[in-house]
């Protein structure tokens, strides 16, 4: 009999006690406040979150005839590209940032070029880390650059048509400065 007595208050000893208000706050709410402070620290310093990632702009062109169907461009924002300038013997390095932008006909080709961004930035990296400051120095240069991206692009978002490809910063300075040519 002295067994199941000693068990009982076995039992009852082990039960939780529940806690204060008071000692929840004191270990619940910094836990919070260091979580919340950690994910907006983040947001804000961090430089390869994006925000324009998926952004696009869409402009409707009127029509003469109301049986027609209404005609779009679309204009899909790509994120900032930065990509190193082939440097010559004895000269600084120099970068290359660009932003980008791509028209298209049809908004639904816009969750397609989304898909395909990881494949568009690296044609643009692999075709301009090949290129001296000389070459896009000029308008000519610029011209023939953005032809030729158009092209590249084209062929990796085949059988979806960019019909444009426009410039939205276009930066070349040197590595480890502020100063932009």
């Amino acid at each position: 009999m002295l067994e199941d007595e000693d068990l009982d208050n076995d039992i009852q000893s082990n039960e939780a006690k529940p806690l204060s208000r008071k000692k929840l706050l004191i270990f619940v709410l910094p836990i919070v406040i260091v979580i919340g402070l950690s994910a907006g620290l983040f947001y804000v310093f961090n430089k390869n979150y994006d925000n324009n990632i998926g952004s696009y702009s869409v402009i409707k062109k009127a029509s003469s005839d109301s049986n027609s169907p209404e005609e779009v461009t679309v204009f899909y924002d790509l994120p900032e590209i930065t990509t190193s300038l082939k440097a010559e013997a004895g000269s600084p390095k120099e970068r290359l940032l660009i932003r980008l932008n791509l028209e298209l006909n049809n908004v639904e080709d816009t969750k397609t070029i989304e898909i395909l961004i990881p494949k568009i930035t690296d044609a643009v990296i692999a075709h301009t880390i090949e290129l001296t400051p000389q070459e896009v120095s000029d308008s000519s240069g610029l011209y023939w650059l953005k032809e030729e991206l158009l092209y590249r692009i084209n062929l990796i978002t085949n059988p979806i048509k960019v019909s444009n490809l426009n410039f939205r910063t276009f930066e070349v300075e040197r590595a480890g400065h502020d100063n932009k040519k």
